[in-house]
């Protein structure tokens, strides 16, 4: 059964795998936070307003973020998920044991950027799978 997060921007729908949680005034354009059932996976949206230029743009803001030296870039590229033109950048930190595995997805809805960020531990992580599943459903009004 599939739940549905709608606000007056977008709507995407999440299993019941997923738990929404409330979120903290001092997260600055957070639009979601979903934690995964089994403890170890994390997703968030946020919301860039009036950033959606350009894919090329997403990605130039997305590289420039600072990182832990320990989070290692696997891979950053362009792609198609779902019927979205993203940028993907996925990383690794092995510095602590499971692995920590990230994954940013940035797209442009309407005049906006949005990025969905996936946090795991495991670099085998099942929960990585309805991540995806998740995006793919993620629709702009």
């Amino acid at each position: 059964m599939s739940n549905l997060f709608e606000n007056e921007d977008l709507s995407f729908k999440y299993s019941n795998n997923w738990k929404l949680m409330d979120i903290e005034e001092d997260l600055e354009n957070v639009v979601a936070i979903l934690d995964y059932k089994s403890g170890y996976s994390r997703a968030m949206l946020i919301k860039y307003p009036e950033e959606g230029l350009s894919l090329e743009y997403l990605k130039a803001a997305i590289d420039d973020i600072p990182r832990a030296d320990s989070l290692d870039t696997i891979k950053a590229d362009f792609t198609i998920v779902g019927n979205k033109e993203s940028y993907e950048l996925i990383a690794i930190d092995e510095s602590h044991e499971p692995p920590l595995k990230t994954i940013s997805l940035a797209c442009i809805g309407g005049r906006d950027a949005y990025v969905f960020n996936f946090m795991s531990f495991g670099l085998e992580n099942p929960d990585e799978v309805a991540f995806l599943n998740l995006y793919k459903t993620l629709e702009f009004k």
